[in-house]
């Protein structure tokens, strides 16, 4: 049963396409998860906000923890799916998309429109897998890379998202599980984000005054914070499991 009622009208648009379940059981630890993203993304809004005075306005920080603080409200008020993916992803990008604002509206809020579409692609009784969160992750930063004409060694979230959907992707081929895989991605997001003082900014930004940069890129920068944070949740939760 849809837990609300913006649940049962996602399901209703969509008939029987929505995509695998998650397991009862997992509901709740993958809710934990998004949570902690959103305040890791709330409590490093000054960092952010710094490196975002470079070449922006200094605000990057501020707008991305408001957003994820309307985000927390709406996970413990029971307004995210614990139980689709792809409904608890497009209730976040309607979201983002109700609340950021500017260029990281547009980018964020369809890099999980396209994760929720996604998931559309698989049955809905099929079990949720790595190899699943691989194939979502890898459409979201295609999608990205397509609209926005950003390319890896430029400036931008796509050089921490990109270089993280390549180790999950050589990890699961390894035969890691689940959270080494994951714990994996997330080092390539972080390492690759810090690279990012050394590269040019995109060419879709002007940045005629910014030859040299003192910080990483925020957008980048961020996605390696989000990412930790949904690792750690995610190793609390459900590390037991593939403990060998």
């Amino acid at each position: 049963m849809p837990h609300n009622a913006e649940e049962r009208s996602s399901q209703s648009s969509q008939n029987s396409d929505i995509g695998p379940m998650i397991q009862s059981q997992n509901g709740p630890k993958f809710l934990v998860i998004l949570t902690f993203a959103c305040e890791a993304l709330i409590a490093c809004v000054r960092q952010l906000n710094i490196m975002d005075e470079e070449c922006g306005d200094g605000n990057y920080g501020t707008t991305l923890a408001h957003t994820a603080g309307v985000i927390k409200v709406a996970i413990k008020e029971g307004r995210i799916s614990a139980t689709r993916p792809s409904i608890a992803f497009t209730q976040i990008s309607r979201i983002i998309e109700r609340e950021m604002g500017g260029l990281e509206d547009g980018i964020y809020s369809l890099f999980f429109d396209t994760i929720a579409k996604s998931f559309l692609r698989f049955q809905d009784d099929e079990q949720l897998t790595a190899n699943m969160w691989l194939n979502v992750l890898t459409s979201a930063n295609k999608t990205l890379s397509e609209v926005s004409g950003t390319l890896i060694g430029e400036r931008s979230m796509l050089n921490a998202l990109i270089p993280a959907q390549h180790k999950l992707r050589d990890a699961l081929n390894l035969g890691l599980n689940p959270v080494d895989a994951f714990g994996e991605a997330v080092k390539a997001a972080e390492t690759s984000a810090m690279q990012t003082v050394h590269m040019s900014k995109s060419h879709a930004v002007d940045s005629t005054n910014c030859k040299i940069f003192k910080y990483p890129d925020p957008g980048a920068h961020a996605v390696g914070i989000w990412m930790r944070a949904a690792y750690e949740g995610f190793k609390l939760k459900f590390g037991c499991e593939f403990d060998v």
